[in-house]
């Protein structure tokens, strides 16, 4: 079969971007991918990012969106921006036909999300949406275990996680557009999506009617730490959650009950950044990670509590080989994505990503201060 060949928009020549973490490490190296070309704001930009990363001489540059969105040699269409972006990124691609990568939040707005996901459907398109969560073979463990038995019935799952930002009351200077709602992209719809979607990935959806969201505000004005550690003077608005809670039951049987509890702030020093408990008639599950959650990397510790033996068992996990763990960390797990899709396995989809998004639409109507 023939390399799936890759238009991106969003690979800059800066090191240590997005896009040159998670998406070009296994792109440029899988036998199923080509890069053909790429889009940024310049072409000056394009073709600084094409030499930068060693791009073929080959490779295609590009300053608009429909420019690239027209390249008949364009197989898929990558959109690696900001999310406020996403919408008027993607858009010109599903109108030209193209299959599309999209990174979560699909969008800024569930309305916008709706609409990109309607029209692949009118199309035809296949769609992939970045819940890269799914593809860790942590998660993929959990899921299995939960699936086989292994636990016995499912009664119980617990999260809880600690997002390390915003410590002092301070938003760092890169990120401090998670403030602002309007742009899409913060602690509820990046963090809190990704590691739902993780979780409900494993051990079944939400049972609907039967849970309780909650959103709150409990910073609402904050400094900007600059990039020499000092704090701005001034304080500045915050319109997004900073606390992130749910509780309910799953849609399983029996419908066991699920707690969820995402938060910013210091983590306690020397413990994990996110802890993952489900409890089943056979014992209990206890998955740590260092970060608050799933999507980004393996987890440190998986741990069996065997009621019937009485003992805790360690839980070996396979990641992959050499193959995987050479790449950056960012790339492991979005690496898994491509080659999921590349390999017509399952994975996440427009239509799923505007079901993830009316969840969160339920979390923001209940944001208080």
């Amino acid at each position: 079969m023939a390399p799936i060949r890759v238009g991106i928009v969003g690979l800059s020549s800066k090191p240590g971007t997005w896009a040159s973490l998670a998406h070009l490490p296994r792109l440029a190296s899988s036998p199923n991918y080509q890069i053909v070309a790429l889009c940024n704001s310049s072409l000056e930009s394009t073709k600084a990012a094409i030499k930068a990363h060693n791009l073929p001489p080959t490779t295609k540059a590009y300053d608009s969106y429909e420019g690239l969105a027209s390249d008949p040699d364009v197989d898929l269409y990558v959109v690696s921006t900001r999310a406020d972006t996403h919408y008027e990124v993607a858009m010109p691609a599903l109108k030209a036909g193209r299959n599309v990568f999209v990174e979560w939040p699909l969008a800024a707005t569930t309305e916008q999300a709706k609409e990109m996901a309607a029209l692949a459907r009118q199309k035809n398109l296949k769609t992939i949406v970045g819940f890269q969560g799914r593809m860790s073979p942590s998660a993929r463990k959990v899921r299995e275990l939960v699936d086989t038995g292994a636990l016995g019935e499912i009664h119980s799952v617990n999260y809880q996680g600690a997002i390390h930002v915003w410590q002092n009351n301070a938003a760092s200077e890169r990120y401090d557009y998670f403030m602002d709602r309007k742009i899409g992209g913060n602690l509820l719809t990046i963090y809190g999506g990704h590691i739902l979607d993780s979780i409900l990935y494993a051990v079944g959806e939400l049972k609907p009617g039967s849970y309780t969201p909650m959103a709150v505000n409990l910073r609402p004005q904050m400094h900007v730490m600059k990039d020499d550690g000092s704090l701005s003077e001034e304080l500045y608005d915050k319109d997004t959650p900073d606390q992130i809670l749910l509780q309910g039951r799953l849609d399983r049987t029996p419908a066991a009950v699920f707690s969820f509890h995402l938060r910013a702030g210091d983590r306690f020093i020397g413990n994990p950044g996110s802890t993952w408990r489900i409890y089943g008639t056979k014992g209990e599950l206890a998955v740590e990670f260092a970060s608050a959650g799933p999507q980004m990397a393996k987890a440190i510790s998986i741990r069996f509590s065997n009621a019937e033996r009485g003992e805790v068992e360690d839980i070996e996990v396979d990641e992959g080989g050499e193959e995987w763990t050479s790449l950056p960390t960012q790339g492991q797990n979005i690496g898994r994505l491509y080659e999921a899709y590349a390999q017509g396995q399952p994975y996440a989809d427009f239509d799923l990503a505007v079901k993830r998004h009316e969840l969160l639409d339920e979390f923001w109507a209940t944001l208080s201060q």
